[in-house]
């Protein structure tokens, strides 16, 4: 009898109070004395740590230094820390799936090497902060082949380096000093492509023309004016366009293409007067019969402008909820007036 209890005393330090074995290797979190401020959680076989205060870096990479039961850990949230510029190898040997930096001050990522550990691992990288100027160098990621999700929000960030990525599926990009599309190389599986909320001004032309496999973009709420020729030319593989809350008034001819039935193209509180036949005729028909031109909340002039709109029914259901400037909804004007006097 005391044999064994000998033999499951041995056990149980050998997998430590938080250990579970899996194919004969030990699972478990660092003892929590040794990580404070941080925490570590055990959540079936995977291991999660959150780091919350950290009031300098070399806390951080003091921590990291640590030997580990396991070098191979689940997800990382650090939050509410002063860390400063970020070192190569922050994590020191230690990988993660999922990284997330939230919140944090006078945290910057310039270095290229930052998350080296982590460069077979990593699934998706989340990085809010919207205090203080940081940078994010778009060299931390290249050769990261696991990794479909890339979030980078901050009202005084900075990007810099082309962001280019075999496996990145999802990109949002948001920033106050975000006043031009940041340069895209290769992303050949990247399907949405989030913009939203930063200070875009204009656009190249074809600037998503390389985006094989995108289906969502949005663009709203940024200071874009105009819709040049030629500006979007779009992968049929598009379902969603967003340029809602922008400051549009003017659309040429031919400024977007690849838009199907199966699109949503969203002009939502801009400043649209005219709805110009040879600026929108064209994206209405590759819309039939069941995409959307959504313009509500634009200034229409409801003349002899829409005439080519308001006499075609089929056109009207594409654009149903145009209205005019005095909030008449197109579908609600009468076609035959249309018909008799323009």
């Amino acid at each position: 009898m005391k044999v064994f209890l000998v033999l499951l005393a041995l056990l149980f330090c050998g997998l430590g109070a938080q250990g579970i074995p899996r194919n004969g290797r030990a699972i478990a979190c660092p003892d929590s004395f040794l990580i404070t401020p941080c925490v570590c959680t055990l959540n079936g076989q995977q291991v999660d740590m959150t780091c919350a205060g950290l009031t300098s870096l070399k806390s951080l990479t003091d921590i990291f230094a640590r030997t580990f039961p396991t070098n191979v850990l689940h997800s990382i949230v650090i939050q509410s820390s002063t860390l400063g510029p970020l070192p190569n190898d922050v994590f020191n040997g230690k990988s993660f799936e999922i990284i997330s930096f939230l919140n944090n001050r006078l945290t910057s990522f310039d270095n290229t090497g930052i998350l080296s550990s982590s460069s077979s691992t990593l699934r998706s990288l989340t990085v809010r902060q919207d205090t203080d100027d940081w940078t994010f160098n778009f060299a931390n990621l290249q050769g990261y082949n696991l990794l479909t999700s890339l979030e980078l929000s901050g009202y005084s960030m900075v990007l810099s380096g082309t962001l280019s990525s075999s496996s990145l599926t999802s990109v949002t990009l948001r920033s106050d000093f975000l006043a031009a599309l940041p340069p895209l190389g290769t992303l050949p599986a990247l399907t949405l492509l989030n913009l939203d909320g930063s200070v875009i001004a204009s656009l190249a032309g074809n600037s998503f023309s390389s985006l094989a496999s995108l289906s969502q973009l949005y663009l709203g709420h940024n200071k874009i004016e105009s819709l040049s020729s030629g500006l979007m030319s779009l992968a049929a593989s598009i379902t969603q366009v967003d340029l809602s809350s922008n400051l549009i008034d003017t659309v040429q001819p031919n400024w977007i293409t690849g838009v199907s039935s199966a699109t949503s193209v969203q002009l939502v509180n801009n400043y649209i007067s005219v709805l110009d036949q040879a600026s929108f005729e064209g994206v209405i028909q590759s819309l039939m019969p069941s995409g959307k031109l959504l313009l509500d909340g634009n200034p229409l002039v409801c003349g002899c402008e829409v005439a080519w709109v308001v006499t075609n029914s089929a056109y009207l259901t594409v654009a149903n909820d145009a209205r005019c400037v005095n909030g008449t909804r197109l579908t609600n004007l009468d076609p035959n007036y249309y018909l008799q006097n323009c």
